[in-house]
Parts: C-alpha cells; structure tokens; sequence
C-alpha cells in the first residue's frame, strides 16, 4: 500500500511539473511595477525633483522569462543623466536601451507615464536636531531620574535646496520599551528622508532610571524675598517639613540645603487671612509632593 501510494505521488508530481513546464513555454503579457534609479549623477550633486517615483511597464515574454522577472530580485528602471545638471525631460521609451535587463529577452508593449522630468541641483547642506521616536512603560515603582541625553544631538544633513528648507530635525527609528526599572543605553538609527543624507547613521540614547520614593526633610528654612527694605516680613512658622518624590538615589544625596523654600513678599501682600504658602523649588526629575505645614502665618512689621 505504501509502495502504491509514494508511485502515485511520483506520478502526480512528474505530471505537475510536466504542466508546469509546458504552459511556462507559452507567451504571456503582463505589468510590472519598478522604481527609478538615476545614475551618472555629477559630483556634489543631486536629485532634486523628479516627476516620476515609479513606472509601471506593459512586457510580452515566455512564462519562463516572465517569471524569472516576478520572482526574481527587484531591477530598477536606470536612468543616466551623463553628469548633467538642470532641469530635463525625456521619453521613457528612449531609455530603454540603458535597461538591458528589459529589451534582451522581452517586448515592452507599454510605459506609463510615458515622459519624465526630473533636475539635478548642487548638494546643500544644514544642521538639524534629533527628536526622540520611542515609547518608555517604566516598571511600577520605577520611573526617569535624568534627561534622556541623545549622542550626537545634531546632525548634518545633504541634499537639494528645496528639500532641506522642508527640513528643521530628524527623528531616530520608532521603537518600545517596557517594565523598564534599569538605565538605559541603546542605539537607534536615524530615519532620513528619500533624497537627504546625514553625517551619522545611528545615535545613542540613553537616561537614569531609579526606584521613585518619598522622602520627609524637616525643619527647612522659609526664607523671604523682595522685601522694602523699611519692613519686615516675619513668618510663623520659620521652618517647615517638606516631602519630596523622585529617584532613591538621587534623594539619598539630597540635604535640606538642596531645597529652596521661600515667601514673596508682594505675592504674600495679596493672599488674605494673613496666610500665604511657601514655594519650593527643586531640581528636575524631583517632584514636591507635600508641605507641613501647608499655610504659614504671617506679619509686616514697619
């Protein structure tokens, strides 16, 4: 039985094949689509328009031409512009002779679009910044303790006039990152437009990232500020409790002279009930979250 049924697949494979071979002999019509490539560009040139991003191309061949085309690796439609620089306009079907990888075995019947218009300007250049293209879910407990630092923050980028004054940054590769409780450090690329170059392909992105804690630091001093010199401002209580949140390490180093806790003497003028609140001032990434107590009492001695 099993002898019978490997016969059978044999046969039925061979007859398969056998088809196949026969109708890939055939002639056949069909369309295909391929980008534009321009070559011979002069130096410390570029392309800068261009009409035509993509050609669609009507061929007859044999099924076996046809699909060794379809199947094969991607071809580009060349177009030389002989190290010429302006504006020009040609007749696609004058330039099939440059794309031998068409004429020598197939029939094209048809281009579309049948003209293009392209100009090759002077390469320019600009800097621009780096923007950040990334998503961060930081583990629960755990959150930023810097800025994210970007190496290098600038680049240099090169292309035609026109397109450089669309261009004011460029954004590195989109990406995620999740339940992240660690520093971080990777490198990403740089995303470019189609006809721009940069100075650098990838940068590096990287920040701190501690477990986020409360801390109490007590008796801070309130001081005043802005005060006439012909008066006084006298705060009750001169000292107050203040909790900050932010990186366990970064709040480890932290002593209550790192907290700046003032009252305004013309901001406390307009509070009423002769009670203002302090403000308090703390570094990046370190967050006020809570002052005892809340309201200070105070008076204006002349």
């Amino acid at each position: 039985m099993k002898k019978k049924l490997v016969r059978v697949s044999v046969i039925l494979f061979c007859s398969v094949a056998l088809w196949v071979a026969v109708s890939l002999s055939d002639v056949f019509i069909t369309t295909i689509r391929v980008p534009v490539h321009f070559t011979e560009l002069p130096k410390y040139y570029a392309l800068g328009y261009s009409s035509v991003r993509e050609v669609d191309i009507e061929v007859k061949g044999r099924g076996w031409d046809l699909a060794k085309l379809v199947l094969g690796s991607a071809e580009n439609f060349d177009i030389s512009v002989h190290k010429r620089t302006g504006r020009r306009r040609y007749e696609l079907n004058d330039l099939l002779k440059t794309n031998t990888w068409l004429t020598s075995s197939l029939q094209v019947l048809e281009i579309s679009p049948s003209f293009i218009e392209y100009e090759v300007e002077r390469v320019g250049s600009k800097r621009v910044g780096l923007i950040k293209n990334f998503k961060i879910e930081f583990k629960p407990g755990y959150g930023p303790s810097s800025v994210v630092k970007t190496t290098p923050g600038e680049v240099e980028i090169y292309g035609p006039a026109y397109l450089l004054q669309k261009i004011d940054s460029l954004k590195t590769e989109s990406g995620e990152l999740f339940d992240v409780a660690e520093n971080v450090m990777m490198e990403l690329n740089i995303e470019t437009p189609e006809g721009i170059t940069a100075s650098e392909k990838t940068c590096t992105i990287e920040f701190e990232v501690q477990k986020i804690v409360d801390r109490t630091f007590e008796n801070v001093l309130v001081e005043t500020r802005n005060v006439p010199s012909s008066k006084e401002l006298i705060l009750f209580p001169g000292r107050i409790n203040v909790v900050l949140r932010g990186g366990i390490n970064r709040l480890g180093k932290f002593t209550n002279d790192s907290i700046k806790a003032y009252v305004d003497y013309w901001s406390a003028l307009r509070e009423e009930h002769g009670t203002t609140e302090a403000v308090i001032e703390v570094p990046p990434f370190i967050i006020h979250t809570n002052t005892i107590p809340n309201k200070l009492e105070y008076i204006i001695k002349q």
